[in-house]
């Protein structure tokens, strides 16, 4: 290996311990390990096999990495495999390790494994099958192809790609973090830049031995008990925690629940009404909104929130008041200044909506045709009761330019029968699709 540190020429070796047939494991023990001590311990894997001439475990790359390893406190093993039967080499290595493993100082049930190269392949098959051992608690893959089976939602794994080996390995390499996310399985993803294929045994230089570093942390973060706190679990925390886990139900129901001990708490009904209305649960959340309110809370997000959801009940002469109290108290944002538009249109107040929709767009109202187009359109609206035909019909131009295309509306609003008759008009139909 290119990286190295002076407790690796105190590690104590144990060589050719049998453990299934004619294979064999090396062990490899930190230089402090007591004699009845156990330690997690983190498992090179060879799935390609030995050959009569050569056995992986012999390579130095696979003598160094869990010298390593047990320099830093972990068990190293090096294993012999047969290259016909892979898979059962290693269903027998971690079965031996379950049953004969603390003789040897090695806690199976807490295990890290190493594959790198073409030993990926079969190493990860092997990590998502039935067969799996279940001590198995962190992998790093070095510089193998992009795995093509299940991703697990149960096992940590550092996937490191060399930039040498990134043209090669193609689309499926970026579309990998998109697997991720959607399996919501716990990988980290390793671009090691400016590094070759197997660079942690021939790139000499920090790059390369920082990326053996991080491999070695992630192991130990893994397989080492975390250090606990001192204090007692905060309920308020958990709380928090749910919120900003953008899981709206459970949110919900942990403030319901905080709710049920501590109703006097006006911060706690105005997130639950925020939360209530995500869920589209209107009367209870202007109930919560309404309490915060007759415990002192009025800042800018409740009277927002009250004012979005008496726009939702179509009360909008109650919205107009709150959404422009909450404008004056900072939230001076596109959301908010378009539901005051709307509500103000809604309740006839023409011009003071032209004003709002125009703030709104200042404010930047996101391109789209269910944003700016929508916006656009009412503004055409607006425009058209007070007379300004020019201004709505460039509003209505605009409103099809962001692909507000719903012909049926410019066709039947009633708000834009004065404009039917103009030439504009009749040219931005042909803008649009047929009925």
């Amino acid at each position: 290996m290119v990286y190295d540190v002076p407790a690796t020429k105190q590690v104590k070796i144990r060589q050719n311990v049998p453990y299934l047939s004619n294979l064999a494991i090396d062990i490899y023990t930190p230089p402090d390990m007591k004699a009845d001590e156990t330690r997690p311990a983190v498992v090179f894997l060879n799935a390609i096999g030995d050959s009569a001439q050569s056995k992986v475990k012999s390579w130095a790359i696979y003598q160094s990495w869990p010298r390593l390893v047990a320099a830093h406190g972990l068990v190293g093993i090096s294993m012999d495999a047969d290259g016909e039967h892979i898979q059962d080499s290693l269903r027998g290595v971690f079965d031996f390790l379950r049953k004969q493993g603390a003789q040897y100082g090695i806690d199976a049930a807490r295990l890290g494994v190493y594959a790198a190269s073409a030993n990926v392949r079969g190493a990860y098959e092997y990590l998502i099958g039935e067969h799996a051992a279940s001590g198995i608690r962190a992998a790093a893959l070095y510089y193998g192809g992009v795995p093509t089976g299940r991703l697990r939602a149960d096992l940590p794994v550092l996937f490191i790609v060399a930039q040498g080996d990134a043209p090669r390995l193609g689309a499926p390499l970026g579309a990998l973090w998109q697997r991720v996310i959607e399996a919501r399985a716990p990988w980290s993803l390793l671009f090691a830049s400016n590094l070759p294929h197997a660079f942690d045994a021939f790139s000499d230089n920090d790059d390369a031995r920082r990326v053996i570093q991080q491999s070695l942390a992630f192991w130990k973060s893994h397989l080492e008990a975390v250090p606990q706190p001192s204090w007692q679990p905060s309920p308020a925390r958990a709380v928090v925690a749910t919120m900003y886990g953008n899981e709206p139900q459970q949110t919900a129901e942990a403030l319901a629940n905080w709710l049920k001990n501590n109703p006097q708490d006006a911060t706690a009904q105005v997130q639950y009404g925020r939360v209530l209305t995500q869920l589209r649960r209107y009367d209870e959340a202007a109930a919560a909104y309404e309490k915060a309110q007759s415990l002192g809370a009025n800042d800018p997000g409740l009277l927002a929130g009250l004012g979005q959801i008496k726009f939702s009940q179509q009360k909008f002469e109650q919205a107009i008041p709150l959404l422009r109290s909450a404008i004056e108290g900072g939230m001076r944002n596109s959301l908010v200044y378009g539901q005051l538009a709307s509500a103000l249109l809604h309740a006839g107040h023409n011009e003071e909506a032209i004003t709002a929709y125009l703030k709104a767009f200042d404010a930047g109202i996101p391109p789209g045709a269910n944003t700016r187009g929508v916006a656009y359109f009412n503004l055409a609206c607006g425009y058209t009761r007070i007379g300004q035909k020019d201004k709505a019909l460039d509003a209505l131009s605009n409103a099809v330019t962001e692909g507000f295309t719903n012909r049926n509306a410019y066709e039947t609003d009633e708000d834009l029968a004065p404009l039917r008759t103009e030439t504009r008009f009749q040219e931005l139909l042909t803008r649009l699709p047929k009925s």
